[in-house]
């Protein structure tokens, strides 16, 4: 913000909402990706969104080449949606290495993006690379990609703000030094000045000087710890990199608030260096993202589960069908996990429940099928709704004799139901099992469907309330 919109803040906050809209600029959001639909669908789906009375706008890299060419004359890009897999199986992430050791860009927030599960970097790459979050295509729903690009523009600002508070800390000082040897009731102004700045600003901020003392916070460090009176000795623990020499370096933690409540923090730090270029601290600011934490969990359970049944969602659990297949086999032989096994489950002729006792009676039975089933599993083991009366059983860490014993005793509890309805009535249904087990190295999630569509199909064509195996 400048001088003249702080000195006239009161004129130009009469300017009319859709004027302001107007007059300014779109976050700019680089988006690099070789699927020109991911572009479109990018587009598509924050087109409706704004924060702050500013749209977000779509900057295309279609390579990581064009990328670099983008980058080298941008500065004012504040995230970028980074594709894994582009001209080759590394491009994305050494594109990240271009940008923060190449460019020395620590202010942009890079969000990877893959439509291959199996492409995901190992943490210690993540946290080598400087990344600041990961997130599967599939994943990424309208409201989902717009909470992750709030979280990353809210963050590149705070490095924004946070280093340009310390270059006006820096200045501040070297301008009084020389002040205090003819005005030194100019420069006790200045302090005054900064230190109510920083006691003005909504997110807590603290100063550590060279001997580690905490010298100065402001109010709303203060109220988030209470205990944390004069001089202490404060640190904050989390992941992340520390910086080396004067970079800035971030990392997320839990606290407990005042009110014994926990909170989530973003953390940012920077050292502090005097005019002779020694070290003279550390200044740091906190922004409590519990809200957005609530609100991604909350987000993935409602993309993760089948509203009706309470049971996992068709995509959730093929996902974690292929996960198991991902972690299975391979060279070393501690990557090596338990046999597992999937049973593909069909309602008995549930039309005519439908049909003979109306869509509430067909709703009932689908939430009882899934909490007898449920009654039978181990918590390891997974159930997920595939469409209409069809269900998906994942059996964990099972062998395929074992998991015949499971299906039938779950064929078996179904058969006994007797499931109430609004009227007093009662009705039964019974179920046709069709079990695959999960082959390592060779199979994928279609073959392992398949396998056990056949085997469902085979006990419906046998006279159903059966158990079948592939």
């Amino acid at each position: 913000m400048s001088s003249d919109e702080l000195m006239f803040g009161n004129e130009q906050a009469e300017t009319p909402p859709e004027q302001r809209a107007a007059s300014l600029d779109p976050w700019p959001v680089l988006v690099v990706d070789d699927d020109e639909q991911v572009h479109a669908m990018t587009r598509i789906l924050l087109n409706d969104f704004e924060f702050e009375d500013r749209r977000f706008a779509i900057v295309s890299a279609f390579s990581a080449a064009e990328a670099r060419a983008i980058l080298a004359q941008r500065t004012d890009l504040p995230v970028v949606l980074l594709d894994v897999v582009m001209e080759t199986h590394d491009a994305g992430l050494r594109l990240v290495h271009h940008i923060r050791r190449d460019l020395g860009n620590r202010h942009i927030r890079i969000i990877l993006r893959t439509g291959q599960p199996g492409q995901a970097p190992e943490r210690e790459v993540i946290v080598a690379y400087d990344i600041n979050d990961y997130k599967s295509k599939a994943e990424l729903t309208a409201q989902k990609l717009f909470t992750s690009l709030i979280g990353a523009v809210r963050g590149w600002r705070d490095l924004v703000t946070i280093e340009t508070l310390n270059h006006s800390l820096e200045r501040r000082v070297a301008e009084r030094t020389a002040e205090l040897e003819r005005q030194s009731a100019l420069a006790d102004q200045q302090r005054r000045f900064i230190e109510n700045l920083v006691e003005m600003m909504p997110s807590p901020v603290w100063y550590r000087d060279a001997a580690g003392s905490c010298t100065l916070c402001n109010r709303a460090f203060r109220e988030l710890f209470p205990d944390a009176a004069g001089g202490i000795e404060w640190t904050i623990g989390g992941y992340g990199r520390k910086g080396t020499g004067g970079e800035t370096f971030s990392f997320e933690t839990s606290v407990v608030g005042p009110d014994g409540a926990p909170r989530e923090l973003l953390v940012v730090k920077r050292p502090l260096t005097g005019a002779d270029g020694a070290p003279a601290g550390l200044i740091g600011i906190a922004t409590d993202i519990t809200e957005r934490r609530l609100m991604e969990h909350e987000l993935h359970r409602l993309a993760t589960t089948d509203p009706l049944s309470g049971a996992h969602n068709r995509r959730h659990i093929l996902d974690l069908l292929e996960r198991r297949l991902n972690r299975q086999g391979g060279a070393d032989p501690k990557s090596v996990v338990g046999p597992a096994c999937l049973i593909m489950l069909d309602i008995d002729h549930f039309k005519r429940i439908n049909d003979g006792l109306g869509h509430a009676a067909g709703d009932a039975a689908i939430r009882s099928v899934v909490e007898e089933i449920r009654r039978h599993l181990r918590p390891t083991d997974q159930i997920g709704r595939i469409g209409g009366e069809e269900f998906a059983i994942l059996l964990m860490d099972t062998g395929r004799n074992d998991a015949a014993v499971i299906a039938e005793r779950l064929r078996s509890g179904l058969a006994a139901l007797s499931i109430p309805l609004p009227d007093g009535q009662r009705f039964q249904l019974t179920g046709s099992f069709g079990l695959t087990e999960v082959r390592p190295l060779a199979d994928t999630v279609e073959c392992v469907l398949g396998r056990a569509d056949h085997a469902l199909y085979r006990a419906k064509a046998l006279g159903r309330n059966r158990v079948e195996l592939t």
